[in-house]
């Protein structure tokens, strides 16, 4: 079957559905309306999402003279993207080349198709791969600071350009603000303005800080960049119901607004049965950067309470969330030892780096396997699964699941053989739903049957298709930039 012919398949079956199950008033909530008899203010542009994505969007157009409104409905900008790990999946960049990392916009491509099992819009990575380079250059032109490059999950050689999230969401709002754009905060947009005569998406309805409605007009375009709907159990009931009772970490707004404003006005849906959570939080996880670590990535192994394996700890760990989920409890064990933990200490939290689960007594430590086992109530299995391990890095193969790299095809698996040891008990949890509205590669929001809705551009999380069957690190923080600067290019040149 074809992509477009599943996406259109998943799009009007989900619809039907939705009708449904979300119930009329919240459906309601979201249809378009007709232009009001007067409008209470006009710009060229208004951005929906006050994220990374938004802000580039509107400090792109503002700097080439377009007048935007950014509406964004909590106190402050930042929405998922001040929570993230600061990761950004950039190839081909000059701070790699002075590494001597060997990357190109085609190996990027391929690992984010392998990663998304085939299952992604290959137009729209390779959007992202042939943009990526452009948005990594203006971010260095306006000033963002890019402190490391680190390997993740799912890429073959070193490529997440770390940022600090705070700093570089400042730096985002005060290029928009200094270039002309306005940000009204507490403001969510709530409706889109259809115009049936000129057939196009002619502005929003929102209201405003003291919740009174206004209407404001977009002569050129709407952007939706609103974010995801991992806050909303109703959606995640609806599109994934193993998802409806897993935890999430995300910004505040994540409750679909935009995903639901753009289906009413005819969107198609994509990648919403593939929402999954990310391995590797402390149970009662409440921060990416403090309750997390994916130590496995590093050489650490993966066991159930049952002291075995039971993945492949070098996929994407929204697989291995998957994997996880299906276990005793619903958790595994990251088990590793002292220099597998050193590496990880080398790295930025919200990635490897222990320090903050050690902080919170996340991480049981002890002088051997056996005692390990002992102190997390854990079989004598344990020491014969550690030996297997062991002895299968050192030759290189893994007869139970495959495992032969770290990440992808990046680095080798080593023997965890150093004391002391320890054992994280991580949980999957979502922080991310990645899934949502169609578009083109040029930014431009698509019906079900993949014709372009006029004036209505969607990018970041509030869409799908980019990522398909899982996740690729820094490539959603990365693609809510690049596609913001896809879709303000789109704009100024009247796509």
């Amino acid at each position: 079957m074809s992509r477009s012919r599943r996406t259109f398949l998943q799009g009007a079956a989900a619809a039907s559905a939705g009708a449904i199950a979300l119930g009329s008033s919240t459906f309601a909530n979201a249809t378009p309306v007709p232009p009001p008899a007067k409008w209470d203010r006009t710009v060229d542009v208004v951005v929906a999402g006050g994220g990374a994505g938004g802000l580039l969007t509107a400090a792109v157009l503002a700097q080439n003279g377009v007048s935007v409104i950014l509406l964004e409905k909590e106190p402050t900008t930042g929405g998922s993207s001040a929570i993230c790990g600061g990761q950004i999946a950039f190839a081909d960049t000059d701070m790699q080349k002075a590494k001597g990392i060997n990357d190109s916009p085609e190996l990027l491509t391929k690992d984010l198709l392998e990663v998304g099992q085939h299952l992604n819009d290959a137009a729209l990575v390779k959007a992202y791969a042939d943009n990526q380079l452009a948005t990594y250059e203006w971010l260095k032109k306006v000033g963002a600071k890019f402190t490391q490059i680190i390997s993740a999950g799912g890429s073959s050689v070193p490529r997440m350009h770390v940022v600090d999230p705070g700093q570089h969401l400042r730096l985002l709002r005060e290029t928009a603000l200094k270039a002309g754009a306005t940000i009204m905060d507490r403001t969510p947009a709530e409706r889109l303005v259809y115009n049936q005569a000129a057939k196009k998406i002619e502005g929003v309805m929102a209201r405003d800080r003291s919740r009174r409605p206004i209407a404001i007009k977009a002569n050129r375009a709407v952007v939706l960049a609103t974010g995801g709907y991992s806050r909303d159990k109703k959606l995640l009931a609806l599109f994934t119901p193993p998802m409806k009772n897993t935890s999430a970490i995300s910004g505040l707004g994540s409750n679909g607004d935009g995903v639901l404003m753009g289906w009413a006005a005819g969107a198609g849906l994509a990648d919403v049965a593939y929402v999954k959570a990310t391995f590797g939080f402390k149970p009662g996880a409440l921060s990416i950067a403090k309750d997390f670590a994916y130590l496995f990535y590093k050489g650490a192994m993966i066991v159930n309470q049952e002291g075995k394996r039971f993945v492949n700890e070098s996929i994407s760990y929204k697989l291995i969330g998957d994997a996880a989920a299906t276990q005793t409890g619903g958790y595994g064990y990251q088990i590793y030892d002292e220099p597998i933990r050193q590496i990880g200490l080398k790295e930025p939290l919200g990635s490897s780096n222990p320090s903050e689960l050690e902080k919170s007594n996340s991480i049981v430590k002890a002088d051997s396997i056996a005692e390990l086992a002992t102190k997390i109530g854990m079989p004598d299995v344990l020491q014969h699964t550690v030996n297997e391990y062991n002895a299968n890095a050192a030759k290189g193969i893994d007869p139970l699941f495959g495992r032969t790299t770290l990440t992808s095809n990046y680095g080798k698996p080593t023997e965890i053989k150093a004391a002391p040891f320890y054992a994280f008990k991580s949980v999957p949890v979502i922080v991310g739903t990645y899934a949502g509205l169609t578009i083109n590669p040029l930014a431009q929001a698509t019906d079900v049957y993949g014709d372009v809705i006029p004036a209505l551009y969607a990018i970041g999380e509030v869409t799908g298709g980019f990522h398909g069957g899982a996740y690729m690190s820094g490539s959603a923080f990365g693609k809510t930039q690049v596609f913001g600067l896809i879709a303000a290019n789109s704009i100024l040149h009247k796509a």
